[in-house]
């Protein structure tokens, strides 16, 4: 009979003696490269929208250079705090017991909604630095046009994606092991 290693000699931690931590950890991580994901799909979403529509994506000369990089920081930002929040949260029942990630349409319907109107808001606001009359009615023109959907639809699409990964780590504990990894010697 061979002898298990020790977990001081850096064994591998059964799954039972995990501590809710290192899943927290797992989380925020997934959470980070699922933000990246979404920045760069946004990007070039809109730039695809761009040459398909043959237009400019923030398109009013008053609006400047840095309009249309801090609608896509602010919609990151959102996306990136949300799910950032939901990493950190444990979810447990009523008896205390840990239920594991779940997938949470309402909230990536919520985080959608947030992405969608932050990207608009995010251009309305450099636009209303240099005049305020002009915040309101430049809103409206983003919420109304193809590249803040882009952006609420794509957060949709990447938070769901997010969710589905977290979910089918349920009922694992541990890091990720390859199919080798997980035979019991």
């Amino acid at each position: 009979m061979r002898a298990r290693p020790d977990a001081r000699r850096g064994s591998l931690p059964s799954p039972h003696n995990v501590k809710p931590m290192d899943f927290r950890r797992y989380a925020a991580a997934i959470a980070a490269f699922a933000t990246a994901l979404y920045l760069a799909m946004l990007i070039a979403a809109l730039g695809v929208l761009s040459l398909l529509l043959e237009r400019d994506v923030i398109d009013d000369p008053d609006a400047g250079a840095f309009a249309g990089p801090v609608a896509c920081a602010v919609a990151t930002a959102v996306v990136f705090t949300g799910l950032l929040v939901r990493a950190l949260r444990r979810p447990v029942d009523r008896r205390g017991r840990d239920r594991g990630h779940e997938v949470a349409i309402g909230t990536a319907l919520l985080l959608a909604l947030g992405s969608y109107v932050g990207y608009a808001a995010g251009a309305g606001i450099v636009v209303g630095v240099s005049n305020p009359y002009r915040f309101l009615p430049f809103l409206v023109e983003q919420l109304i046009g193809p590249f803040a959907a882009a952006a609420g639809i794509l957060s949709l699409v990447v938070v769901l994606l997010e969710m589905i990964v977290l979910a089918s780590r349920r009922e694992q504990r541990g890091r990720p092991r390859w199919p080798w990894e997980k035979r019991d010697d």
